[in-house]
Parts: structure tokens; sequence; C-alpha cells
């Protein structure tokens, strides 16, 4: 488990700068509530300040502060086989997630939830504010979340560390890793892939288009460490792409919503 920051941005999260952290701040949103302040324990990997956990039998209800660039409060809740696909959302305001969480600790169903709160999804990435689905799954990825597809570790950080390619979707798959165009089917692929070619090492190839098909695919770069590959991949974004359009692409490649 990878570890991650325990501080909290202050101006962004001022109730979880506490001791206790996040945990300790919606105890007292309990209480303001006149609800019972059960105790809510850590997260593996995070500090008190940016995530909490409880669990109600193998369900768990976990809210993360970890969005350092906006004010960001984001709920996940496993199902009562503890199965990770359960209910998800994003608020600003920590009063909302402290009433989904009585709720949830009172025996709500997660189908019940979902009707109370239109803030909750299916998904993690249907749960993201307009905007950010794109930041979003690249945060997940990163805290290697196991609510989202996950690709090798140390390509999804270089790929990241090179801001050019910050804008597209990132979408790993049987050990590939390619950056889209859109968040959701059906899918566009402008930018080159990383291929794995074994040892760690890293192809990186240009597909050939579905909007293209005459044009063959090709190979840019052979058995290159993670680094090397994603600066090679950073370097032949074709002129035009990115950033990833929210939802499934146009059907015409020359639609692009700009």
């Amino acid at each position: 488990m990878p570890e991650h920051s325990s501080e909290v941005p202050t101006a962004l999260y001022p109730e979880s700068a506490v001791p206790g952290g996040l945990a300790e701040a919606l105890a007292r949103e309990a209480v303001r509530r006149g609800h019972c302040a059960e105790p809510l324990g850590p997260v593996d990997g995070y500090g008190p300040a940016v995530a909490a956990r409880c669990a109600r039998g193998e369900a768990q209800f976990t809210v993360y502060a970890t969005n350092t660039d906006e004010r960001e409060f984001r709920i996940e809740i496993s199902t009562d086989s503890g199965w990770p696909w359960g209910a998800f959302g994003s608020t600003d305001d920590l009063a909302v997630v402290g009433a989904v969480l009585h709720a949830w600790r009172e025996g709500a169903s997660l189908g019940r939830l979902r009707r109370e709160w239109t803030l909750l999804a299916a998904t993690p990435l249907e749960a993201a504010p307009p905007g950010r689905v794109v930041s979003t799954a690249w945060r997940l990825t990163l805290e290697r979340s196991p609510v989202i597809r996950l690709g090798d570790a140390e390509l999804a950080e270089a790929l990241y560390a090179q801001p050019a390619l910050r804008v597209f979707f990132p979408f790993p798959s049987h050990g590939e890793f390619s950056l889209l165009s859109s968040t959701a089917d059906p899918f566009y692929e402008e930018v080159p892939r990383a291929v794995p070619s074994g040892d760690g090492l890293w192809n990186v190839v240009l597909l050939r288009s579905l909007w293209s098909p005459h044009i063959p695919s090709r190979v840019l770069g052979s058995r290159l460490g993670a680094h090397e590959a994603a600066a090679l991949i950073a370097a032949n974004i074709p002129a035009g792409s990115g950033p990833a359009v929210e939802g499934g692409w146009p059907q015409q490649p020359s639609a692009r919503p700009r």
C-alpha cells in the first residue's frame, strides 16, 4: 500500500486541521446534529487528516479529502459482501457527508442512499463533478485505489509527471496503458500507447485509428524505461489533441468539441 500525504490544506479543509483529523471533524458534525458520535478509524496508507473509515459488518464507508486543488470530500461505500463497487459521491460540504454517513450507519441500503442523495453514483467516475472526471481518474490511479482500473504504478507516475499528458483520460488495460481523448464509450485514442515489452520495459506505439484505418500502426520506441516511454509519448502528441472530452467521443473525428 503506498503512503500518501497526511498534510491537509487548512484553507480548503479547516474542519480537518485538528487532532483526530477527518474522523474527529465528522464526529463533531454528528454531535451537532444530535447523533451518536461513533468513532471512525484510519485508512491504510493515509494520514488521519485526509481519510477516515468505519465498518458495518463487511460494508465500509470511507471518506477522503485528498484533492489539494479544490475542496472535495470523496465518499466510497462498499457493499455488504465487501465488494468495493457500491456507491460513490463527491461534495464540498462536510455536513452532507455526515448526513449520508448517519443514514448508512442506521442501516440504509445503497439503493435508498442513492435515491435520497443524487450526488451518489454507481461508479467513482460517474460521481466526479463535471469538469473533473479526468483529474479524478488520475487521482484514483496514483492513489492505487481498488475502485478503478489500475495499470503499472511506475508508468502511471511517469505519465502523470508529464504535464501535457495529464489532460488525457488514463486507461490501462491488459498490461497496456492508453491515454484517451474521451472518458466513456465510444473511446477515442489519439496519443501513442505504452505496450509492455518485458522486464519492466515499454514499447511506445502509435496505433492505427478506427477513424483512419488506412494509416498503419507504428512503433515509435522499443524497450524503454517508464520515464523514457512517458517522455516519448508526450513528444508525439498529435497537433490539436486534448484535453479529453467528458463522455463518449463524437461519431466524427472532426467534431471535437472546443
